[in-house]
This record gives C-alpha cells, sequence and structure tokens, in this order.
C-alpha cells in the first residue's frame, strides 16, 4: 500500500497515529494478548456507545485505539512507530460512522450480532408485533368455611376494559394492511455504526402495532377495539377450595386491543374460621368431650361430621387428647375424599359428688 521506500515511513507513522496512546484507551498493558485486548475493547465499546448513553468522542477514541492495537500488523507498526500525533485516519462523518473500519475483517466471539446485543438489547433482526393480549386481573375472595368445602357460585362486578360492542371488537371499519408497515406492525430505520449498518425497529405509528388501519375508527373507542365498563362476573368455585389457593379463570380478564385474547382472572381464595371444625389439609378435625367415666368405660357416641351425625365407637380406657378415625368424612375434592378426626377431651368434673366419691373409693 505504501511501498517499500523509507521516505514514506512518516506517511506510515501519521495514518496510525492518535491523539492519546491506544493501550490507556484501552486499559490494558503494552504486552496484552491479543484476546486481552479484544476483551478491553469490548467492554469499552460497550460502555462508551452513544446509544448507550456514552460519549460520541470517546467511544471514536475506543474504535481508533482498537483499530491500531487489534490488528497484528497495524499494532507491530504502532509499536515500532507511533506517537502521540494526529488522528487515525478512520473517523466519524456527517451522517454518522465512517472510514476504515470493517467488522467482518474481527472476530468478536460470538458474531457482531453479540456487540449489536450489549448495546441495543437485541440482535439486528426483525422485530415483533405489539402484544394486543389483555390484561390479568386479580381478585380476593373471602369464603365461609362451609362454602369452602362445599363449592359456591360468587358474583362480583369489576370496571375493566371490555370488548367495544359498536364494532365488536374490530376498532373500526373498512379495516385494510397498513401501508407504513406493509402490515407487520413495525417500522425501521437504518444507522450506520463503525460495524456496519444496524438495522433498528419499532412499533408503526400510524396502526399501533397491530399491522392494519381503518377507513374510519370506530367513535366509541377510538380504534382500540375495547371500552372500560362495570363488569358483572360469575366464579364457580369447587369444593375442597382452602386458603392460600389460587383459581384461574380464562378470559374473564380484561380484552384484547382490537379483538386480542382477553386475559385470564387469578381469584385469591380466603377462607374463614369454622366455630366447630378445624382443617388440616383434606381431613377435618373436631372435639367429643366426654366425662371420665365414659371414657373409661367406652362406648357408642354421636358425633357431628360436616357431612351429618355418625355413630362413633369410643374404645374403653381411651385415652386423652387422642384421635379417632371417621373414613370418608372429610374434605371431598377431585374424585377424592379426606377423613373426620375426633379428638378424645375427658371433662372432668369441677366438683365431685357424694356418689361419685364412693364410686371412686371402691376402685381403689
Amino acid at each position: 500500500m505504501f511501498g517499500s521506500r523509507l521516505d514514506r515511513l512518516p506517511e506510515i507513522c501519521t495514518l496510525f497515529a492518535m491523539t492519546q496512546n491506544p493501550y490507556d484507551v484501552l486499559g490494558v498493558d503494552t504486552s496484552a494478548s491479543q484476546a486481552d485486548i479484544k476483551k478491553a475493547f469490548r467492554a469499552a465499546a460497550k460502555k462508551h456507545h452513544p446509544d448507550k448513553g456514552g460519549k460520541e468522542e470517546e467511544f471514536k477514541k475506543v474504535n481508533d485505539a482498537y483499530e491500531t492495537v487489534g490488528d497484528e500488523q497495524k499494532r507491530q507498526q504502532y509499536d515500532q512507530f507511533g506517537s502521540t500525533g494526529a488522528p487515525g485516519a478512520g473517523g466519524f462523518g456527517e451522517g454518522g460512522f465512517s472510514g476504515g473500519f470493517d467488522a467482518s475483517n474481527f472476530d468478536f466471539g460470538g458474531g457482531v450480532d453479540d456487540i449489536f446485543s450489549s448495546f441495543f438489547g437485541g440482535g439486528s433482526g426483525s422485530g415483533r408485533r405489539v402484544n394486543t393480549h389483555g390484561s390479568d386481573l386479580e381478585v380476593e375472595v373471602v369464603l365461609d368455611f362451609d362454602d369452602a368445602l362445599k363449592g359456591v357460585t360468587k358474583n362480583f362486578s369489576s370496571t375493566q376494559f371490555v370488548s367495544c360492542t359498536t364494532c365488536k371488537g374490530d376498532g373500526g371499519s373498512g379495516q385494510k394492511t397498513c401501508s407504513t408497515c406493509s402490515g407487520t406492525g413495525r417500522t425501521s430505520r437504518q444507522t450506520r455504526t463503525p460495524f456496519g449498518i444496524i438495522q433498528q425497529q419499532g412499533v408503526c405509528s400510524d396502526c399501533e402495532g397491530t399491522g392494519k388501519t381503518f377507513d374510519s375508527k370506530c367513535s366509541e373507542c377510538s380504534g382500540e377495539g375495547r371500552t372500560r365498563k362495570l363488569k358483572k362476573i360469575t366464579i364457580n368455585v369447587p369444593e375442597g377450595v382452602q386458603t392460600g389457593e389460587t383459581l384461574r379463570v380464562k378470559g374473564e380478564g380484561e380484552s384484547g386491543r382490537r379483538g386480542g385474547v382477553a386475559g385470564d382472572l387469578f381469584v385469591h381464595i380466603q377462607v374463614r374460621a369454622s366455630r366447630k371444625f378445624e382443617r388440616r389439609g383434606m381431613d377435618v378435625l373436631s372435639d367429643l368431650k366426654l366425662p371420665l367415666w365414659k371414657v373409661l368405660l367406652g362406648g357408642k357416641f354421636p358425633v357431628e361430621t360436616f357431612w351429618g351425625k355418625v355413630d362413633l365407637i369410643v374404645p374403653e380406657c381411651t385415652r386423652d387428647d387422642s384421635f379417632l378415625r371417621i373414613r370418608g368424612k372429610g374434605v371431598k375434592r377431585g374424585g377424592r375424599h379426606g377423613d373426620h378426626l375426633v379428638r378424645i377431651v375427658q371433662d372432668l368434673p369441677k366438683k365431685l359428688s357424694k356418689k361419685e366419691r364412693e364410686a371412686l373409693e371402691g376402685l381403689k
């Protein structure tokens, strides 16, 4: 390129000279390997890139530094003839980046898109349409203990986006493909960078990402395809729910834009405590208080379960605070049945009668 004549040496020095030492710009030692230089360049380029809030001047320095020492041949020339004179030949033009930087000549250990991802949060590929899916909604439902075990239907109202009745959710009349984005919902612009031309995409402002426009927008919803109104919602709560559960009701969330899929409704369950029963998983618990002599003698005693009264056989000399099981009388859910557990509580008298005392004395 420059010939072999020594009188061309000043021209070579001027071409590769920089206003600042390229090693200092990249933050590496003069003995750094090419891998270390490449790593330092990636970090510095990401830090100073204008699209990431960096200064264009600093980014240019980083780019010039890597052009100088990122190529082995140019690095040798700089190490031998380098100076702190005029800047290098590559640089910025009026329309952005210009000059001799060819990204295809460099291996960034993952492709040029790897660098683009660092700068722009993604590669240079095409973007996606704007999501027209409706928002999900959440509601907390407080149930009585009985309703939670039996199941119940709950009705309530919610102010939310619903499909527009005037345009039936379309957003207007005379629907057609957006001429601005050709139906893609995205528009693009090109930017010149030291890595080449980057194509960046964004939401089409004319169709708002839907890819469709109208001859006439709906006056009721202004082209949204939905309006905010009071909606009555009915929830069928299945039997056996308990505190902390969340039910998902598909399609009962907010309506999507321009006929988009409606969101879901998430129902968070809270259950009030019962005065009679306690729940443990699929089992229901209750207490049975018996006088001491009945506990000692045992027998058959009526027990109130959630599903009705049942005769329970209590063995003689049953210990206090022990449990007896009644099968299938607990929580019912999805074809499964829990049990009812009866806790035996000895009901001791506060004072013994004369006959009770005599009876107990006789037991001695």
